[in-house]
């Protein structure tokens, strides 16, 4: 059963707030479709009334009878990881010892019970599960020792993988997946991606390029004109999105040109059947005239019938085009050669020894990528640039006079308003609002608490101090994360137009890729 929208209406009521006006669309369940958009455009809504967690207004949904979502809450994470994927797929356990209790009574009505609980085991694969689980986690590139740990000892990333790996044990149940990589480092992306490119039928949101190329075979886009569904990965959606709007580009200014032209042409048509007309006195073929001046008239008739069908085309034109408005970011120009130095940099937590003798120089135009697994101290070498953290042993130095902007992991609010945030930080309100506008923030967020920013708005927020302050040295520690596509390649295009000094942690290969003049890999 595929998933079907049928001319969708949805708002929010408390308050209004109107989100589809009339969506349709429909969902292959065997595609491995990727689900893009704008942050606030709807997606998380789409999701919600996929699972009917929330219901539409108006118009009809159709979904697969069992579904279930990703990221999900593991009931006890106090248990082995073997323990905790078996009570995600099913109640193998407790049906186990029911069915131990059910034996030892044997009674009729008994036995009638644990055959119908045996059916539910069975068709959930109980007897096959477990080898099920230990091929599963090689798969996902785990060795199978990680069973026998404890799940809350995990980490973010591992978490992650084993949450997925459970999605694909479920029996017949449809996997919504909601930004899996949050969490996941560039190793990590690429593991998970084989992974799903290997499975069959899902919905998965994401923001990470790389990520949806290797593991989608549909890509849904929630875009400015509605909703649409086009075969193949990001790549060949992009590259067939940008010929589509390079073609209605073109075609709309040849209608504009032909639109003038045509104006101009019923003007003419119309000055010239006024003037036949006023040659009716005194003349003497006056039904000549009048045909003649009818004529003219036909025309400018018939001009305006097609300019007005060549307008009606030309507002079809470009609704999917982003308005893209141009980021600043200012950068102090008066610095040195060499901004920051760490030399011979011994950090750690106790006992722990996480980086041990590194060194590096940040040159003025340098933009360094700080890569590495998860756990291998890229935040802990920011703090200590930061100076949020002493060094066990080495050198960090940057001149006093060096102005830092730090764009955090996760962000922290002192206040319950951003427009009280804006003025405590003593930040130009206007050039503010114009940075978040054009990153596709509307003005409403200054009214809202802090607490209904949605993580994506929060991290867009974040970055929007960076921008928003002239700097030397701009720190980012994955600003990626939960920040949609289109507000990635801005960020990108901003990058490389001013050239900054740049020192930052992120996981998406592609903007590593375009935006540093060097990496760093701790694992090296």
């Amino acid at each position: 059963m595929n998933i079907i929208f049928n001319n969708v209406k949805f708002y929010y009521s408390d308050p209004y707030v109107p989100v589809f006006d009339g969506i349709s669309f429909e969902i292959d369940t065997k595609w491995r479709a990727g689900f893009i958009g704008r942050n606030g455009t709807g997606k998380t809504t789409i999701l919600n009334l996929i699972r009917g967690e929330l219901k539409p207004v108006g118009g009809t949904i159709s979904v697969p009878e069992k579904m279930y979502y990703f990221p999900y809450e593991i009931g006890d994470k106090n248990v082995i990881v073997r323990e905790a994927i078996l009570a995600s797929v099913a109640p193998f356990r407790k049906w186990e010892r029911r069915m131990e209790e059910l034996l030892k009574r044997g009674d009729e009505r008994d036995l009638q019970e644990y055959a119908e609980i045996l059916d539910m085991y069975e068709k959930h694969e109980g007897y096959t599960i477990q080898s099920k689980i230990e091929k599963e986690i090689v798969r996902m590139g785990m060795d199978e020792a990680i069973l026998r740990e404890n799940f809350a000892n995990l980490s973010g990333g591992e978490q992650t993988k084993v949450m997925i790996l459970s999605l694909f044990l479920r029996k017949g149940e449809y996997p919504l997946i909601d930004e899996p990589t949050n969490h996941l480092d560039i190793e990590g992306r690429e593991i998970v991606a084989e992974y799903l490119s290997k499975k069959e039928g899902f919905l998965l949101v994401s923001h990470d390029r790389y990520f949806l190329d290797i593991c989608t075979d549909h890509i849904v886009s929630l875009n400015k004109g509605g909703l649409r569904v086009n075969k193949g990965n990001f790549s060949e959606w992009k590259y067939n999105m940008e010929l589509e709007i390079e073609y209605e580009t073109r075609r709309d200014r040849n209608l504009k040109r032909q639109i003038k032209s045509m104006e101009r042409a019923a003007n003419r048509f119309r000055r010239w059947s006024f003037r036949i007309e006023k040659t009716k006195i005194g003349a003497g073929d006056k039904g000549a005239i009048g045909a003649a001046s009818a004529r003219m008239m036909k025309k400018a008739i018939s001009t305006e019938k097609r300019k007005k069908r060549n307008v009606q085309e030309k507002k079809k034109l470009l609704k999917n085009k982003e308005k893209k408005r141009k980021l600043k970011l200012k950068t102090e120009s008066l610095a040195p050669d060499i901004l920051l130095s760490v030399t011979n940099l011994s950090l750690g937590y106790g006992e722990r020894t996480v980086i041990e003798d590194f060194s590096l120089i940040l040159k003025k135009g340098d933009r360094i990528a700080i890569t590495g697994k998860n756990g291998s101290g890229k935040t802990t070498l920011i703090r200590a640039i930061l100076g949020e953290l002493k060094p066990i042993e080495g050198i960090i130095y940057k001149p006093s006079y060096i102005s830092l902007t730090f764009a955090r992991q996760i962000p922290e609010w002192e206040k319950v308003y951003l427009k009280d945030i804006v003025k405590s930080r003593e930040v130009d309100l206007s050039n503010f609002r114009n940075i978040l506008a054009s990153m596709g923030i509307k003005g409403d967020i200054f009214e809202r608490p802090i607490s209904t920013f949605s993580l994506g708005e929060q991290k867009k927020v974040e970055m929007a101090f960076s921008f928003v302050k002239p700097s030397n040295i701009y720190v980012w520690d994955e600003p990626l994360n939960y920040i949609d596509l289109f507000s990635r390649e801005q960020i990108e295009e901003v990058i490389l137009r001013y050239q900054p000094t740049m020192l930052f942690v992120e996981h998406d290969r592609y903007f590593i890729e375009k935006i540093a003049t060097n990496i760093i890999n701790l694992d090296v």
